[in-house]
């Protein structure tokens, strides 16, 4: 990139300073997801400071292994960093442990990639040697051509930055480092932004090649150059490096030079380093899908059960259901049974009551909703990973249920049957109702004198309406009349209310006038159908209020 310089620094030791300042921050702040010299010590501080956390992903400490890559741009103007970021790279090149792979990508018009020297694995001390000195000519490599250094293409930088991240799939971590001001400068064009479809595509690239892998991708803005505005940095911060899940992060680092700072990042570097690494593992898992299901079910009356499956891992082994709701806005809403919040560690929950599922109104009617469960995932490290800021993964599975719910204060099949014994008792009194009124008294009446001989024909009686009363002896017109009878025997029905169907209208006979004895009952009851008291005759004697009797009457009824 050549571009004429219009803000000079009038003190070199203050950007040294400045500069000095803002790598070893990106050191500090990026390269601390890596084991380095010492790691060992960093490895009794995290058996201190997290206990629980370090014994479970010990082995993944040891093993995990990291990508640093590099974009750097040594282009014309990048070219007074030289003194400064070489020697940050060759000390931290230096102390990395074995099995770290690193790459270094120089870019400006084109990026050279896999650059001998720049791109190795460490094994040993030969190689770190054989890195420091290829870093030695970074700024200043021969084989840059006058083309190359006069430009920066930024969208080629990232794309071999996506390159170096695919064919190196082992490694479980990258920190991706980009150092340059961001000024898109293309031969022949100047200054321009990236074209959206290429941001899409870088995009889909940095996605595909970290999947699986936590990555962390540092922005080190350099001081502008000129008046350009080094608008695509945040083009890619938007678009092509977004934050899209816990394992990827992206930081935007620019000029620091507060000495006091620098200090206390590179007292604290060991410890970082590892603690960065320990959070790297955690998120892995974090990342790892529990496969959790959900299949409902829910009766007529909103009661839910629900089989639940989930698949744990190396961090979370037990699940604890939580609140069951519907979607917001529904007119639904869901009555969570307590009893269902128990911790297990059982990957099968079969017939869990979840609660039941109600309206705000009552009412039989087609329910189409999605029932989303909340499960928590309890563990013993929950303090050490609310210290590292790290979040568990929220597991809510939801299942889509249609069906007839009726919401009632009483189960549904109690609130039929209680419809049904009302409408069978309400047609029960209208039949009560319409039998008492029809019914009346249906009979013969006999007569006989005191010497017990029958008197006259067997009087026969069709029908006396509900209304009237049967007399007999001096009866009149409705009843049976017996010439110079000296006594009078009212028949009466008695008609209890409908509302008491299982009771059905009785005819009680009593002395109007004269004496009547059956027994020494005046009063009796003819066709009264109950226990004990199935009778529909009686047999009376009559004659005038004295001991005299006079006549004897026998009552039959139909």
């Amino acid at each position: 990139m050549h571009r004429r310089i219009t803000n000079k620094f009038t003190n070199f030791s203050k950007l040294s300073l400045a500069s000095f300042g803002i790598l070893l921050f990106l050191l500090i702040n990026t390269v601390n997801v890596s084991g380095q010299t010492g790691s060992n010590n960093s490895l009794a501080y995290l058996e201190q400071t997290f206990p629980k956390l370090t014994n479970l992903y010990k082995e993944e400490l040891k093993q995990c292994r990291t990508h640093y890559i590099f974009a750097i741009d040594v282009s014309g103007s990048m070219k007074k960093y030289d003194a400064v970021v070489t020697p940050a790279l060759q000390a931290f090149a230096q102390a990395l442990p074995v099995g770290e792979q690193v790459s270094i990508i120089p870019f400006g018009t084109d990026p050279k990639e896999n650059t001998p020297g720049l791109c190795c694995r460490i094994n040993n001390e030969a190689q770190i040697q054989t890195l420091n000195n290829s870093l030695s000519t970074l700024y200043i490599n021969e084989g840059y051509s006058l083309e190359f250094r006069r430009n920066t293409d930024v969208h080629k930088a990232v794309e071999a930055v996506n390159k170096a991240i695919l064919n190196n799939q082992e490694s479980q971590m990258n920190v991706v480092v980009i150092i340059t001001d961001f000024l898109n400068d293309l031969p022949g064009i100047g200054e321009i932004k990236l074209k959206d479809d290429n941001l899409s595509k870088l995009n889909k690239d940095f996605d595909n090649a970290t999947s699986d892998t936590y990555t962390r991708v540092v922005a080190m803005q350099l001081p502008k150059a000129g008046t350009g505005k080094g608008f695509c940095l945040d083009q890619l911060q938007e678009s092509v490096f977004c934050n899209t899940s816990r394992t990827k992060k992206f930081d935007i680092i620019q000029a620091i030079n507060d000495h006091n700072a620098i200090a206390h990042w590179f007292n604290q570097l060991s410890r970082d380093i590892m603690t960065e690494k320990l959070k790297a593992v955690i998120q892995l898992d974090n990342e790892r899908s529990l496969n959790a299901s959900l299949d409902v079910n829910i009766d007529i009356d909103g009661n839910t059960t629900a089989d639940i499956r989930w698949t744990p891992n190396k961090l979370y082994t037990q699940l604890q259901i939580d609140t069951t709701k519907t979607q917001p806005g529904s007119d639904y809403y869901f009555e969570n049974n307590p009893e269902a919040f128990t911790i297990t560690q059982d990957t099968l929950l079969e017939n869990i009551e979840l609660g039941k599922l109600k309206h705000e109104n009552w009412g039989f009617r087609q329910c189409k909703e999605a029932l989303i469960i909340g499960m928590k995932l309890p563990t013993e490290y929950d303090a050490e990973l609310q210290k590292l800021s790290i979040e568990k993964p929220l597991v809510m599975p939801d299942d889509e249920h249609s069906d007839w719910i009726f919401t009632f204060f009483l189960p549904f099949w109690w609130t039929v049957g209680i419809i049904i014994a009302i409408i069978l008792y309400i047609m029960m009194v209208i039949k009560a109702f319409l039998r008492n009124s029809r019914e009346a008294f249906k009979g013969t009446v006999d007569f006989s004198d005191s010497r017990c001989r029958d008197i006259g024909d067997t009087i026969r009686i069709n029908k006396v309406a509900p209304s009237r009363t049967l007399l007999i002896g001096d009866g009149g017109n409705y009843g049976c009349d017996l010439s110079n009878a000296e006594w009078t025997i009212q028949v009466v029905k008695k008609t209890s209310s409908p509302l008491l169907f299982w009771k059905r209208p009785a005819f009680e006979w009593s002395a109007k006038s004269g004496f009547v004895c059956n027994g020494n009952k005046k009063r009796g009851l003819l066709g009264r159908y109950g226990k004990g008291n199935t009778s529909k005759m009686a047999n009376l004697e009559c004659g005038p209020d004295s001991d005299k009797l006079t006549h004897g009457v026998k009552i039959m009824i139909k």
